[in-house]
């Protein structure tokens, strides 16, 4: 059976993409079907014929995505069907001398909870840097090779 990954990223910086880049060469490495997109490129529609998907995200302003990531969010936002079928896990980028640490991964995480998406590992969220990230994405896809 083929084993496909979708990786979803908003980065003001490019921290976040950074992360996505290294979990997709890490999954295609152990024989994932990777589907590499920025937020802002997924419909609902999309969302919900995805069945493993890892969300990275950095957080700017007040708790919100960066503008890649802006519209996914406001889609999210307005969706009521829920996501039982997806399979996911968020990597949140922050940084905590910030009022809002993390605040659109933790946003992204909440909402999916709400409509029924099974988390299959808890948020990883990182203090102004990506360290945390590597071992998340490990093993968010030990979790899913199976």
């Amino acid at each position: 059976m083929e084993k496909k990954l979708n990786i979803l990223w908003a980065s003001m910086s490019g921290t976040a993409e950074n992360v996505a880049n290294l979990l997709n060469d890490k999954a295609k490495s152990i024989g994932f079907t990777t589907n590499q997109l920025e937020l802002n490129q997924v419909t609902m529609n999309d969302l919900s014929n995805m069945k493993n998907v890892a969300i990275v995200t950095s957080t700017t302003g007040e708790g919100d995505l960066p503008t890649n990531g802006e519209d996914f969010w406001d889609d999210l936002k307005a969706h009521d069907k829920d996501f039982k079928n997806l399979n996911y896990s968020v990597c949140a980028l922050g940084d905590r001398s910030h009022d809002i640490f993390c605040g659109a991964g933790k946003k992204v995480d909440e909402k999916l909870m709400q409509l029924g998406a099974n988390k299959i590992l808890e948020r990883q969220e990182c203090d102004g840097s990506d360290e945390g990230s590597e071992e998340w994405g490990s093993s968010f896809l030990e979790k899913i090779k199976t």
